[in-house]
């Protein structure tokens, strides 16, 4: 039990607490907004996971191998990140903004926000308990838990069999794609069971994040709090019935959140959604967007290539219309060699399949 309890504390650690040092190498007008830091500090370590394990899978290495070099550089730049943060001088977001919209407010608009906070706080509590008191049978568990599970028990990542018995042949739809391999780093780490770490932890913590992303999507979306509110009362109400199909997002997300295909859906193309809404809204203004926004696109298409093999290449598919249309609207062409630099790290594994499909 006391294995178990420091377990979840260094998760915690590892999964709050550095990801917002690291999401401090983003300047954000020197004020510390904790949600968006912690996004960013997540996209970007997927990112870097992405580009640290592949060429580790391939060379036929070992996940004591990623580990020793992931976790030192995750350090680093969450160390780099907390520098960035007293260097700039920066202070929390103030609450003065929120204060000031309540108090501007009717006594209805009032009672409606309270109501609007306790419905879509209630409703992720449901589905936390959800998530931790109910189990959820997955077909393809038997493929990326186990590899999951072997990789934390014996090192090995995508050599041997999962099914059955013995060594196999280096797959390039999976390895490319090695988010079992993070679930299993996660486990090593938290000295938890994979299965606990993937049916559980991981449910609680990636739902939350993607809760996240539909806010920040609200509030480019939305200026006033209230609508904001509504939006996510929303967004709520279509994760609890939104399970139409087995392919639907919130499915995977729900019930498959330790798979690649639930990051891809639930949490990556809506990250990739609102940047494009900072980023459009930026243009709007007759500015151009800052190389940071760059910077984040790539790690949120990194991310894409972490979760899917083919979630790269529409992702890159998807970027080069928008830039495109960018390009001709508000007749901007600069823009244009930052968008491709973006996508060039998500093109070269995208490159790599192909030339592994065509090799075949």
């Amino acid at each position: 039990m006391e294995n178990t309890s420091i377990g979840f504390i260094v998760f915690l650690i590892w999964v709050i607490f550095i990801r917002i040092c690291v999401g401090s190498l983003f300047p954000d007008q020197n004020t510390f907004h904790t949600p968006l830091r912690l996004l960013r500090g997540q996209f970007f370590l997927w990112a870097l996971f992405q580009l640290v394990t592949v060429p580790v899978v391939i060379a036929k290495g070992s996940l004591a191998l990623v580990m020793a070099i992931y976790i030192p550089l995750s350090l680093i730049f969450g160390i780099a990140g907390l520098v960035c943060v007293f260097k700039r001088k920066e202070h929390p977001a103030p609450l003065a903004s929120w204060r000031q919209e309540i108090s501007g407010c009717t006594k209805l608009q009032k009672a409606e926000t309270a109501v609007l906070f306790i419905l879509v706080l209630g409703l992720w509590l449901f589905q936390m308990i959800m998530v931790v008191t109910q189990a959820v049978y997955d077909g393809d568990d038997s493929f990326y838990m186990a590899v999951a599970n072997i990789a934390n028990t014996n090192g090995s990542l995508y050599q041997i069999n999962p099914y059955s018995m013995g060594t196999t042949g280096l797959n390039y739809r999976y390895i490319l794609a090695p988010f079992p391999v993070w679930v299993a780093m996660l486990a090593r780490m938290s000295s938890l069971h994979t299965l606990t770490v993937g049916h559980v932890v991981l449910g609680v913590a990636l739902i939350s994040f993607s809760y996240l992303i539909y806010w920040q999507i609200g509030s480019g979306l939305f200026k006033e709090k209230i609508s904001r509110l509504r939006f996510m009362l929303c967004v709520c109400v279509l994760y609890l019935w939104g399970n139409t199909s087995i392919h639907t997002a919130e499915s995977f997300l729900i019930t498959r959140s330790r798979q690649g295909k639930a990051l891809v859906s639930g949490l990556v193309f809506p990250a990739f959604i609102s940047e494009l809404l900072s980023m459009g809204n930026t243009l709007d203004e007759e500015e151009l967007p800052k190389r940071s926004s760059y910077f984040y696109m790539a790690c949120i298409m990194l991310a894409g290539c972490l979760g899917s093999a083919f979630a790269g290449a529409i992702l890159i598919l998807f970027w080069g219309i928008v830039n495109l249309m960018w390009a001709v609207s508000y007749r901007k062409t600069r823009q244009l060699p930052a968008a491709v630099l973006t996508a060039l790290p998500s093109a070269v594994f995208s490159v790599i399949y192909l030339l592994s499909f065509l090799g075949d």
